[in-house]
């Protein structure tokens, strides 16, 4: 091993802050490439990449090459991205059996989803308010489709900031709507990911 590539390395498992600028401006258009040809959305691939840099960041794990570090990388990548297809599959079947659902004729099982489904966004509706009002910006940008990146930029702040408020907002809602958090997911704001 080469001391250039040995020092990277060694700062890289050091979570040193110039190793890391180096990793991020000699991967990170590699990997978006990479991403993209699996996924069809910059922004999203742009996403894909930032959260795989970021496990790496947090993760404890330790490489001993470039060659090590490399292909944990494009595995991390690879993965993220199959299960976000998978995820958006997963989504658009929902959306199209809700939509199917919709429109057979109405029945008293009907009435009673749309009752319950009502109830739940109208809790959620209320548990927004009580987030602080950078959360409730946020959430409101993402239900409106916004991408991490987009609701960074109008609100002048860095991505990380916009995903951790984004977390946080998540786990007060999961802690308020319990199971219900899923499907209100899935059935009203698809966009929130």
């Amino acid at each position: 091993m080469h001391d250039d590539e040995s020092g990277f390395i060694s700062n890289i498992n050091a979570k040193k802050e110039i190793a890391w600028k180096k990793l991020y401006r000699s991967y990170y258009p590699a990997l978006c490439n990479y991403a993209s040809r699996m996924i069809q959305d910059e922004v999203l691939v742009e996403d894909i990449v930032q959260e795989c840099l970021i496990k790496l960041w947090d993760t404890p794990v330790t490489f001993s090459s470039i060659r090590g570090l490399t292909g944990w990388l494009y595995q991390a990548v690879y993965t993220r991205s199959l299960n976000t297809i998978r995820d958006k599959a997963r989504t658009n079947k929902l959306r199209q059996d809700l939509w199917d659902s919709v429109q057979g004729e109405p029945t008293e099982e009907d009435a009673v989803d749309s009752a319950i489904e009502e109830e739940i966004l109208h809790k959620f509706r209320t548990i927004i308010t009580q987030l602080s009002p950078q959360q409730q910006e946020i959430m409101k940008m993402s239900m409106n489709g916004m991408k991490v990146k987009e609701i960074a930029e109008t609100l002048n702040v860095s991505e990380n900031a916009i995903k951790m408020q984004k977390k946080r907002a998540y786990s007060a809602i999961r802690e308020e709507l319990g199971e219900c958090w899923s499907i209100l997911l899935v059935t009203s704001f698809p966009n929130l990911f």
